[in-house]
């Protein structure tokens, strides 16, 4: 007996903002303080606008001093438990390029296993072998096989990060599969470390475009995606649950009047295959 269970759609919204200085860069300009307002006990951001301030509030909302620790166990543990017991997931990063949307998802590039500052995506994955361990010392029957594939969309062409040679994988779409793309590495991955080899290998590979306001900003979606399948016998029977959770790292948000970037780069796809690739992410 095979499933892959549906949830019924729930989205979670946390804003955070993030200093150049965790980042690596120069300390965040002070000016901004009299900008906008952080208040984490009520989730909301107050931008001190005139005559009367606008709030905005979220889910949850991480300040400039919140952790990468902190930032995971807001917006990924629960994700990940959720996974492991079938349901589909997502979490993705959307800002202006400099925002700190790769800092927050990946964390340092040089160092995803031991650094204080790794992102979301490494401790995404111990958290996964970690829950698996945990389940597994205590008896658990269940079986689990975890593949991981890395892609990127850049200019409407989808490249397999996995494959140094590839020069672009194609979006099919039938009555059986609904939207897929054809051709995609799927790795099997232990342990984390297995899974930190293909995201620097993917990294690399990468598109970056070169911007007058970041110059590592990235003009192209990464998906990082983890598929799971657990297997168990219950009542006589073998039963089978398939899922998956996809990391992403989107393009800079900004539009391009504010930067010098070519409109192909920053153009969005009207193609319906995408517009459902995405809508099923």
């Amino acid at each position: 007996m095979e499933t892959n269970i549906q949830s019924s759609s729930h989205k979670c919204l946390t804003s955070r903002l993030v200093s150049t200085s965790a980042q690596g860069g120069m300390s965040l300009d002070t000016s901004l303080n009299s900008v906008l307002d952080v208040n984490t006990a009520d989730n909301a951001i107050i931008l001190h606008t005139k005559p009367e301030p606008t709030i905005f509030t979220y889910d949850n909302v991480a300040d400039a001093d919140t952790t990468q620790e902190a930032v995971f166990s807001l917006v990924g543990k629960k994700i990940i438990e959720d996974c492991l017991n079938g349901y589909n997931g997502s979490i993705l990063a959307y800002g202006k390029t400099g925002s700190g949307k790769s800092f927050t998802m990946f964390g340092p590039s040089e160092n995803l296993e031991s650094s204080q500052l790794r992102g979301v995506i490494p401790r995404s994955l111990e958290y996964l072998f970690s829950v698996i361990a945990h389940q597994q010392d205590h008896g658990s029957k269940k079986q689990f096989l975890c593949r991981c594939s890395f892609l990127e969309i850049y200019q409407e062409q989808i490249f397999d990060l996995l494959d140094t040679a590839s020069q672009g994988i194609r979006l099919c779409e039938n009555m059986n599969k609904g939207v897929f793309i054809d051709g995609l590495i799927e790795q099997v991955i232990c342990n984390p470390r297995d899974a930190y080899q293909l995201i620097i290998k993917g990294w690399l590979n990468r598109r970056v475009a070169l911007t007058s306001m970041n110059r590592e900003g990235s003009c192209s979606h990464a998906v990082f995606t983890v598929k799971i399948e657990s297997k168990e016998e219950v009542g006589g029977f073998q039963k089978s649950n398939i899922s998956q959770i996809n990391l992403i790292d989107l393009a800079g948000s900004e539009r391009q009047k504010a930067t010098n970037t070519d409109s192909t780069r920053l153009k969005i796809s009207k193609n319906r295959g995408f517009e459902s690739f995405f809508q099923r992410l």
